[in-house]
């Protein structure tokens, strides 16, 4: 039990230090998005147990519609909040790219395309 409990640490750990290196595979934008979902998840999770339990000892719902429209329009806030974040970041990391690559693939006049000699198999040398 103890080598598992050290090696979960250890993942743990290389999962949160990959998360701050770039390029690593691993986002944190991805990590705040999938923590913001699980959060506002649990809010509304809690929205919908206050209207369980309303209906189970009232039979009817009297909890306040204007309140919990409120409570649902913040969840939303805060998903969007985190999807704008991302949607944000990607766009300008992708858009520096794309601008970069288009710069040094553009073609000026004059520059032709050298044809490379493919050798024959007995050329090559193994």
């Amino acid at each position: 039990m103890e080598i598992i409990d050290r090696i979960m640490r250890k993942a743990k750990r290389a999962f949160f230090l990959d998360l701050v290196r770039s390029n690593t595979g691993v986002s944190s934008k991805n990590f705040f998005l999938v923590c913001t979902t699980f959060i506002g998840m649990i809010m509304l999770s809690v929205l919908v147990a206050g209207f369980i339990v309303d209906m189970i000892f009232n039979h009817t719902i009297t909890i306040d519609m204007s309140s919990a429209a409120a409570y649902i329009g913040a969840v939303a806030a805060l998903f969007g909040a985190a999807g704008f974040t991302k949607a944000g970041s990607e766009w300008s990391e992708n858009k520096y790219i794309y601008n970069t690559h288009k710069e040094h693939s553009q073609k000026y006049e004059g520059d032709e395309e050298e044809e490379v000699p493919i050798p024959d198999e007995g050329e090559c040398a193994d």
